[in-house]
């Protein structure tokens, strides 16, 4: 049976109750005891001082969509809009400006990584963490439910931007992100 109809079947259950204080702390020691787990806090990852200021502008720029090349003897980093390295002629036609007129330092880099922007899988699972994460549970309950239907990341979006948490969820994702980018850097050395 999927999570939606187990919580089609559970809900009724608790609307039957919704007046009793006794049953519904039963229900609440029970799920805080046997069911819910608190989120992990995500490791901090550690990477050499020369690349700090890298994996805030890297994970900035991914947050963007960009395509984000590091110079690793550097610390040295540039953006690419993702349409411009993948499809030059068409980010030509949309804007002027050609790959040759950017005039970019990436291709020179002897040692040099790159960073795609997230998928969407990935993209998800921090919504999703975020979601988790929270203590307003009645905002938790709408990301959850906002997420487990269509338009996922619309909907989410949505209801973000008018919460009182909209700033904190834009601290945990670039937390995420910098994190994401310190993991790919720390494999890479």
């Amino acid at each position: 049976m999927n999570a939606q109809k187990l919580l089609d079947e559970i809900l009724p259950i608790l609307y039957t109750v919704k007046e009793d204080p006794v049953k519904l702390q039963k229900i609440l020691t029970f799920l805080e005891e046997e069911i819910y787990e608190e989120p992990e806090e995500p490791e901090e990852i550690e990477v050499p001082e020369k690349y700090h200021k890298a994996v805030t502008e890297i994970a900035e720029s991914l947050d963007a969509g960009f395509v984000c090349f590091l110079n690793m003897d550097t610390g040295e980093t540039e953006g690419i809009p993702k349409d411009m390295l993948y499809d030059p002629e068409d980010f030509e036609d949309m804007t002027g400006e050609s790959f040759e007129s950017m005039n970019f330092k990436y291709p020179e880099w002897e040692n040099c990584m790159t960073f795609e922007p997230l998928e969407s899988h990935e993209s998800f699972k921090i919504m999703r963490d975020f979601t988790d994460s929270l203590k307003d549970r009645k905002l938790q309950n709408r990301l959850a439910n906002a997420l487990n239907n269509q338009k996922p990341f619309a909907n989410f979006k949505f209801i973000i931007d008018n919460s009182a948490h909209r700033q904190d969820w834009f601290d945990f994702k670039k937390k995420c992100l910098e994190n994401h980018v310190k993991e790919l850097i720390s494999q890479e050395l």
